[in-house]
C-alpha cells in the first residue's frame, strides 16, 4: 500500500523549493502541487516508505533554505501516512465513488470540514479504515480559504463510525466539523457530487 505525505507551506517560493527537492530526492509520485488560499502552497506525494520519508525530510529542509530562515519557518503543517487507505489514494487521483451505484435509499451521508487540507486527509484516512464507506467528494484548499471538505456515504451505522473515527485523535484545541445526513434528499446527493471548476483548480480534484 503506497505511503502518502504532504506539506502545507507558507508561501509559493518555499513550495516550489520543496517540490524540487521531492522530485530530485527519491522516486515518488507527486499527486498535487500548487498554490492555495491565502497564498500558501500545498504539496502531496506518494511512494514507498523509504522514498517518501527521504523526500519529506529534504523538502522541509529545502523550504527553509533562504536568508534568515531556520528549518521549519515556512512549514505550516506536514503529514505522513505510512499505510494510507487505497480509497484516499483513488480520490487524490480524481477517482471517486459513483453515488448512483453506492447509495441506496436507506443510506446516509457524512459531511466533514477541516480548517487545513492535511488535517482533513488524516481524518479521512482514519474514517476509511474503520468503516465500509465510499468517498463521494474531496476538495482541498483551492478557493476554499485554505480549508478542505469531504463527503462519505454508506450504511448509517458505518457513516456514524467513520465520523467518530475522523474526529478522534485530533490535536488539542482542533475541531473537525461533521454532520450525519440520514436518507439524504436527491438534491443533497446532487450537491455532494459536484465537481466545482475554479479559476485555480488543483487537478485532478477539481477537473
Amino acid at each position: 500500500m503506497p505511503v502518502l505525505a504532504g506539506l502545507d507551506l507558507l508561501h509559493v517560493p518555499a513550495g516550489l523549493a520543496a517540490l524540487d527537492a521531492v522530485c530530485k530526492e527519491a522516486t515518488v509520485r507527486v499527486l498535487l502541487a500548487g498554490d492555495i488560499d491565502p497564498g500558501r502552497f500545498l504539496l502531496i506525494f506518494a511512494g514507498d516508505l523509504a522514498s517518501v520519508e527521504a523526500a519529506l525530510h529534504k523538502a522541509i529542509a529545502a523550504s527553509a533554505d533562504g536568508p534568515g530562515l531556520a528549518a521549519g519557518d515556512a512549514l505550516l503543517e506536514s503529514l505522513l501516512l505510512p499505510q494510507a487507505h487505497e480509497r484516499l489514494h483513488d480520490a487524490l487521483r480524481g477517482n471517486f465513488a459513483d453515488s448512483q451505484t453506492v447509495l441506496r435509499d436507506e443510506h446516509a451521508l457524512g459531511a466533514l470540514h477541516a480548517h487545513t487540507p492535511l488535517l482533513l486527509l488524516a481524518a479521512l484516512d482514519r474514517a476509511l479504515k474503520v468503516a465500509d464507506v465510499a468517498l463521494l467528494r474531496l476538495r482541498l484548499a483551492s478557493e476554499l480559504a485554505g480549508q478542505g471538505h469531504a463527503v462519505l456515504a454508506g450504511e448509517q451505522s458505518d457513516v456514524e463510525a467513520a465520523i467518530l473515527a475522523a474526529q478522534s485523535g485530533l490535536p488539542a484545541g482542533v475541531t473537525l466539523e461533521a454532520r450525519l445526513i440520514a436518507r439524504p434528499a436527491h438534491e443533497v446527493i446532487a450537491a455532494a457530487r459536484q465537481r466545482p471548476v475554479g479559476s485555480r483548480s488543483l487537478r485532478p480534484l477539481d477537473p
